[in-house]
């Protein structure tokens, strides 16, 4: 990670008034990173669709409990204040402003109570915007307790024409990128660079219980100028997937980078 150095300020003389405000903020939240944002990405399946009828007329039902990620999750990063984030599965939040530093990043329920214990809690990075990947636990089989992998989400580190390939399953699965083939461990990632106008063949495999290896996903990545794109492996949660994995492909604009001094 890079080091953004603490700019130094200098003042001729600094009035009462001044001076408190300075004191003050020393003791404030957190000081925000110009600029520095985190985005939320939930990962996984929906419920089935269900719903009944009722004097003939048909009304959707709530999903499951736990079958889906909190609606609206509110952030706190170790001080008072909390912002509002909304949660829906496969869909990027918008960013969202970050303290600037390492410190706490935690996720409480909107509807819990004002005692009630974090829905998750991570550390964000020491600096730069970053992306957060959240799915259910496997062994819960619910939303009640997440998983979650921070990544760098910088146009510096993520810049426009990329492809960042990350591996959320519990297995090590195969990738073959162009005439490139590699084994991705669970929780690894990289990063590639597909320009405008290519397509970029992507398959992805995983042993069955013979060894075998069965295509999980094939297809070509394209982009268009100024775009970069996030490849996700994860475990199917729906009801009785045919497939264990599934990948999916979200292509969007990068930011742009940062000007040059």
């Amino acid at each position: 990670m890079k080091y953004n150095p603490t700019p130094v300020l200098r003042f001729c003389f600094l009035t009462p008034f001044f001076a408190l405000v300075i004191s003050g903020a020393l003791h404030a939240e957190p000081a925000a990173e110009k600029g520095r944002t985190v985005r939320f990405l939930a990962v996984g399946e929906l419920p089935p669709f269900r719903q009944e009828v009722r004097d003939d007329v048909r009304y959707e039902l709530e999903p499951p409990a736990g079958s889906i990620p909190p609606r609206e999750v509110l952030l706190g990063f170790g001080g008072d204040k909390t912002e509002a984030a909304p949660l829906r599965l496969g869909r990027i939040s918008e960013p969202l402003k970050a303290p600037a530093g390492i410190g706490p990043l935690l996720l409480k329920r909107r509807e819990a109570a004002a005692d009630a214990e974090p829905w998750l809690r991570l550390v964000r990075p020491e600096s730069g915007d970053f992306l957060v990947l959240l799915w259910r636990d496997a062994k819960g089989g619910t939303w009640d307790k997440a998983l979650s992998l921070v990544l760098p989400d910088d146009p510096v580190s993520v810049p426009a024409g990329s492809v960042r390939v990350v591996n959320i399953c519990p297995a090590e699965v195969r990738v073959v990128i162009g005439e490139e083939k590699l084994l991705l461990q669970a929780g690894k990632s990289f990063k590639r660079t597909v320009p405008p106008g290519v397509e970029q063949p992507l398959q992805v495999l995983l042993p069955d219980t013979t060894g075998t290896l069965r295509s999980l996903h094939s297809g070509v990545i394209t982009q268009n100028p100024g775009e970069r794109s996030l490849v996700l492996i994860f475990r199917a949660d729906g009801e009785s997937p045919r497939r264990p994995v599934k990948v999916s492909v979200q292509r969007e604009p990068a930011p742009a980078p940062p000007p040059e001094h």
